[in-house]
């Protein structure tokens, strides 16, 4: 979680702001549900790469699909960590911040096939006010910066998408499920 939110810092720092793109890796758990209910299948997320490639500009990120596939593929590699999926940031820009995932971005994940989940991760400069987070939600505010960050993530579902629960657990280890 510390390092979706310092990419997307990152990205909110640089002139004129722009947003962050970048690949999870981690691993799936498959886990027994309760008694008549269809099995649990959780992403653990281990390892969060910022993708150098594309141009990002502060609405959109435009990537070479071709150089994008090879460079995560090779992380995978590297890692010895499955590709789980994409993580990009949307920042403040005049005041405003989008809550959610855009049509374009909608429209990327589900040409993906190889990734599991798309996250969002939104970040705005304000006072410090409290955020409640929800299991669908993750909130946080840095006091050193008086950054604001927001994370969602999403799954393809019955031919849509959809936002999921997420959750941090003591490790940093942000669990989709």
């Amino acid at each position: 979680m510390r390092e979706l939110c310092r990419l997307a810092r990152q990205g909110y720092e640089t002139r004129n702001k722009r947003e962050t793109f970048g690949f999870l890796y981690g691993n799936i758990v498959n886990e027994t549900g309760p008694a008549g209910r269809a099995p649990l299948r959780r992403l653990v997320v281990r390892h969060a790469r910022y993708y150098r490639g594309g141009t990002k500009t502060r609405y959109r990120v435009t990537l070479d699909e071709r150089e994008m596939l090879r460079r995560r593929r090779g992380l995978a590699r590297e890692l010895h960590q499955r590709f789980l999926g994409s993580f990009h940031s949307h920042v403040e820009v005049a005041g405003f911040v989008s809550r959610g995932i855009s049509a374009d971005d909608r429209a990327s994940f589900r040409a993906d096939r190889e990734a599991l989940v798309e996250t969002l991760v939104s970040v705005w400069a304000g006072r410090r006010k409290t955020l409640r987070p929800t299991p669908k939600t993750i909130v946080a505010w840095e006091p050193e910066t008086g950054y604001h960050y927001r994370i969602r993530a999403y799954v393809r579902q019955n031919g849509g998408v959809r936002r999921i629960r997420v959750r941090v657990i003591r490790s940093g280890v942000v669990i989709v499920y």
